[in-house]
């Protein structure tokens, strides 16, 4: 450990020196310093600063002269379905994870006429939901024609509660 000690003593004195030696103690304006052999490094610089842009103005919004009419509250005419009563079976973290192979291309071909992509959004936006009524109110609302007594939609709903209870 002292030889460790020693060894980095001197290579600081060694710096040192060699740093004396390569800029004088003192100069006079006259003098010509010689920087011949001086190396500068990154370090030796600091950060350019980069000028901080001035904020936009922000232009405030109109006020609105009329409240816009609520939304007429609808009645869950679902709640004696079903699948609103049956236990559907074993609880899953991804709605993804309760559907068979063969019901999702049921699912896709029935509900959601042969577009893979609007299963798979569907599907993503239903799993970040947080209560089976948000997910009925999604369902009714993005797909007014399917028939919520129908046995396909059945199979559906209850892989959405295995998620959502």
């Amino acid at each position: 450990m002292k030889e460790r000690i020693s060894a980095l003593e001197a290579r600081i004195a060694g710096m040192q020196a060699a740093q004396a030696a390569a800029v004088p103690a003192e100069t006079d304006e006259t003098d010509e310093v010689d920087f011949t052999g001086v190396e500068l490094g990154v370090a030796d610089f600091p950060e350019p600063v980069a000028p901080v842009p001035e904020p936009e103005p922000v232009a405030e919004p109109e006020p609105a002269t009329q409240p816009e009419p609520a939304a007429p509250v609808q009645e869950d005419d679902t709640a004696n379905l079903p699948w609103r009563k049956d236990n559907p079976g074993m609880m899953v973290k991804n709605i993804r994870s309760g559907i068979s192979l063969l019901d999702r291309a049921q699912f896709i071909g029935t509900l959601f006429k042969e577009d893979f992509t609007l299963y798979d959004n569907t599907i993503a936006e239903l799993n970040n939901m947080n209560s089976l009524d948000e997910a009925v109110a999604y369902i009714k609302e993005h797909f007014p024609e399917w028939n919520m007594n129908s046995d396909v939609v059945y199979r559906f709903m209850m892989a959405i509660r295995k998620k959502l209870g």
